[in-house]
């Protein structure tokens, strides 16, 4: 079975997903820094001075309470209804206590071979809202805000 993407050629996908490697943009893949690795959804919130990396943050199920102990760092993990939100097939938590530091030419490899894997973009709302909260962590070292533009 062949996919819409297959009817696009090599330099279209890449474009298409230099073109959507933007703060905002939702991007499903798989990450090794979870227990146990798995595909996660995750949002670009802020993108390196010399255009090499982009900071992101995971999108939880569900808020392990484990990992997240404290009221503080619930705080940081607001939950997003999925009604809306056509990235989201559940309501969801946005983690803005760390970032997942990615380089974009990885990025953009899996969404040219996979357009499928960019999910959309969140909301100019949203986006404001989570990049508040970022700048507030104090679990994200200032120099590595500093570095995506996340600063005060």
């Amino acid at each position: 079975m062949s996919s819409l993407a297959d009817a696009f050629g090599e330099e279209e996908r890449a474009r298409f997903a230099a073109d959507n490697i933007v703060t905002g943009a939702v991007i499903l893949t798989y990450v090794t820094d979870t227990n146990p690795p798995k595909e996660k959804r995750l949002i670009i919130a802020g993108e390196s001075y010399d255009h090499v990396t982009v900071a992101t943050l995971y999108i939880n199920t569900e808020l392990n309470m484990k990992v997240f102990p404290t009221k503080d760092l619930q705080d940081l993990n607001p939950e997003f209804t999925a009604e809306g939100r056509d990235y989201l097939n559940h309501d969801s938590h946005i983690d803005c206590s760390s970032l997942h530091v990615l380089r974009k030419d990885f990025l953009a490899g899996l969404i040219a071979a996979d357009p499928g894997r960019h999910l959309g973009n969140i909301s100019e709302e949203d986006l404001k809202m989570v990049r508040g909260l970022i700048k507030t962590a104090k679990t994200i070292k200032p120099g590595l805000k500093k570095t995506y533009g996340l600063f005060l």
